[in-house]
């Protein structure tokens, strides 16, 4: 097992998907295949996890209250967000001139 480093946000979308599917037997390599990680992403994500407590030592079933605790008051201090400046960027989805013309809407996009 390599050293522990932290979470990482991709480990917060595994235990999320692993919450999903209920009393579902499921397999890490599905979950590969599925968020488009490797396996042995997916593997040290799950020893992660049980380091932090947020998994058993089975691997296989989610510490909910531990999770849930983590995902309230922990979440915004692992992954802290900063606003920046505002800035001009490419024209993507609605807001492309070809795409805003098929799809008027009533609000303003800069």
């Amino acid at each position: 097992m390599r050293k522990h480093t932290g979470i990482r946000p991709q480990d917060i979308v595994i235990l999320l998907k692993i919450i999903s599917y209920g009393q579902q037997s499921w397999f890490a390599k599905d979950f590969a295949i599925s968020l488009f990680l490797s396996g042995s992403e997916v593997s040290e994500s799950l020893n992660r996890s049980v380091y932090a407590g947020l998994m058993d030592s089975t691997k296989k079933k989610v510490l909910k209250l531990n999770f849930s605790e983590f995902i309230i008051y922990g979440l915004r201090y692992t992954f802290p967000q900063q606003p920046g400046a505002m800035q001009r960027g490419m024209p993507t989805a609605i807001s492309h001139p070809k795409i805003k013309a098929r799809f008027p809407t009533d609000t303003q996009i800069i």
